[in-house]
């Protein structure tokens, strides 16, 4: 059964990370004759497949109405179906749905940590939440496609495992639960939600996350994580803010040249890479899933450099020849420092934006467009290679796709392009969206033309905005590094900034926003601190 749900190789990954199993993992599955068909199938497979893998993984398979496992459904208080929960003997953790796709990765995490006995978080946030005293419900909605969604599902299941009896965590599958996606206006995931309150529409970084489960409950739920004990002891050659392509090719490029590197990554390793579909001008790939790319390049980064994601680079001060780095999980001294913080959304600012963001309105056709496939009305606003990727996406999910575009030409690749005409889509030129219209969700877009300037009102179920992105420069800022009229950072043809010794790579630069020239830059700010910190040269 193994070979039909999982390839070889895959079967031979977890064989190799089940060798950390300690103790047994119970696997109940809970499905109903005609409910979700063909989801409830590959949960059976994928469930079968996994404990075929390592007999310390023990499967249930519970068919409701049948005697047994009605009575097992009411046991554990399930309604929906399919359902997975995990040793629920001792822990509150559940599945609401398949955790196929993206979602698979949260689910061996899953495995892992219950067998352990341990969350895969951090010693500082284990000590946070050893402090909890009152229950906490943690419902997170996801979807197959989203690269973040598996991280946040993660801290559930660690402050489910850490604390047993207190938390509990229902990791919830939007698609398979439109109804439940509805009522708790789940259009855009990760959407998490403690004791049925909203506290997060997207990835936390893990004190966020700790803070949210300490907390409760919205207003009080405390920004950033607790002030830092004291200086790290030791003391680093570089310190990278950043985790996309940029930063991690400056870890390897520093490692490489024997610089002792940490690179701190508040949000999603890979930044943009890791939510494009598919990646086609990366040199030796012809095609490859940008969070392909982006796992190939953690791993190759990982040899050679400390990572952690979820940190958030606060302040930065000098200090006679070090620089202190305030951090969300403390303080770490460095000689140089090398900016990769990329680059952010761009939002059209017109009314009802941010009042829909997440309840209709997306900035990622690949987190989100799951949600609006099989008929739904959606528009995309741009016109550039990011729009056409996300009307080509959306379009191949089934939705029914209209672009709206400013200009009366596309500004994207001659491919992307090609590949949109022969689609035939439809696209509203030379127009813009002027408003957001709806109650509890996006229902309406009011549009412009902007030759006649008539309006007119589109009823839409989603809108994706791909206008381009702003600079994340407020680190930039903080530290006075001077910066560009777009707020981008100026360097040097070395990658030097204004400030001895704080290099900058990748967007926040304003260059090209491609890969390639991340890369090249990243190897670029690593070759340049080796330089300035030795005077040497690299090979």
């Amino acid at each position: 059964m193994a070979e039909k749900m999982l390839a070889p190789e895959v079967v031979e990954t977890l064989r190799e990370a089940f060798k950390g199993l300690v103790g047994d993992v119970s696997l109940h599955v809970f499905t109903k004759e005609g409910v979700n068909g063909q989801f409830s199938d590959a949960l059976l497979d994928l469930v079968k497949s996994v404990s075929a893998i390592d007999n310390r993984i023990k499967p249930y398979f519970h068919l409701v109405p049948e005697p047994d496992a009605g009575e097992a459904a009411r046991q554990y208080g399930v309604e929906r179906f399919p359902t997975l929960l995990i040793s629920p003997e001792k822990y509150g953790i559940r599945y609401t749905g398949a955790p196929i796709g993206e979602e698979g990765r949260s689910f061996i995490a899953a495995i892992l940590m219950a067998s352990i006995g341990r969350g895969f978080i951090s010693q500082e946030s284990i000590k946070r939440v050893e402090g909890l005293n009152g229950r906490r419900d943690i419902r997170i909605f996801v979807s197959p496609v989203c690269p973040y969604c598996p991280q946040e599902a993660a801290y559930g299941i660690a402050a489910a495992v850490e604390k047993p009896g207190l938390v509990t965590v229902d990791i919830v599958e939007t698609y398979e639960n439109p109804d439940l996606a509805e009522k708790y206006a789940a259009m855009s995931v990760p959407k998490t939600y403690i004791n049925d309150e909203l506290m997060a529409s997207y990835l936390e970084t893990e004190d966020e996350f700790v803070s949210s489960v300490l907390a409760g409950s919205a207003a009080e739920k405390r920004k950033g994580a607790p002030e830092a004990e004291g200086p790290e002891k030791e003391t680093l050659d570089v310190i990278i803010a950043g985790a996309g392509p940029a930063g991690l090719t400056a870890a390897i490029y520093a490692g490489r040249s024997g610089l002792k590197s940490l690179v701190l990554e508040r949000g999603n390793v890979g930044g943009q890479v890791s939510i494009t579909p598919v990646v086609e001008n990366y040199p030796g790939f012809q095609a490859v899933a940008g969070r392909t790319l982006v796992d190939m390049m953690l791993r190759q980064a990982s040899q050679y450099a400390r990572i952690r994601q979820g940190v958030e680079v606060q302040d930065v001060r000098r200090t006679d020849s070090l620089f202190e780095v305030l951090t969300s999980t403390g303080l770490y001294r460095a000689k140089a420092i090398i900016i990769a913080s990329g680059s952010a959304y761009r939002k059209l600012g017109v009314p009802g934006e941010d009042r829909f963001a997440g309840r209709g309105i997306s900035y990622c056709a690949t987190c989100d467009g799951y949600m609006f496939k099989d008929g739904k009305t959606v528009v995309v606003v741009g016109g550039g290679n990011t729009a056409v990727t996300d009307a080509l996406y959306l379009d191949g999910l089934g939705a029914h796709v209209t672009l709206i575009h400013a200009k009366k030409n596309l500004r994207a690749e001659d491919r992307l392009k090609q590949s949109f005409f022969q689609r035939d889509l439809p696209a509203l030129w030379e127009s813009k969206v002027v408003e957001f219209i709806g109650h509890n969700k996006l229902e309406k877009v009011r549009v412009e033309d902007l030759m006649d300037r008539a309006v007119k009102e589109m009823k839409v179920e989603g809108a994706f905005i791909a206008i381009g992105y702003e600079p994340s420069s407020g680190l930039a800022r903080a530290m006075g590094l001077e910066l560009d009229a777009a707020g981008y950072i100026k360097v040097d043809g070395q990658m030097r900034t204004s400030v001895p010794m704080v290099y900058a790579a990748g967007d926040i630069t304003g260059s090209e926003k491609q890969i390639t020239v991340a890369v090249s830059q990243g190897t670029m700010a690593a070759i340049s601190a080796f330089n300035d910190l030795t005077g040497g040269t690299t090979l």
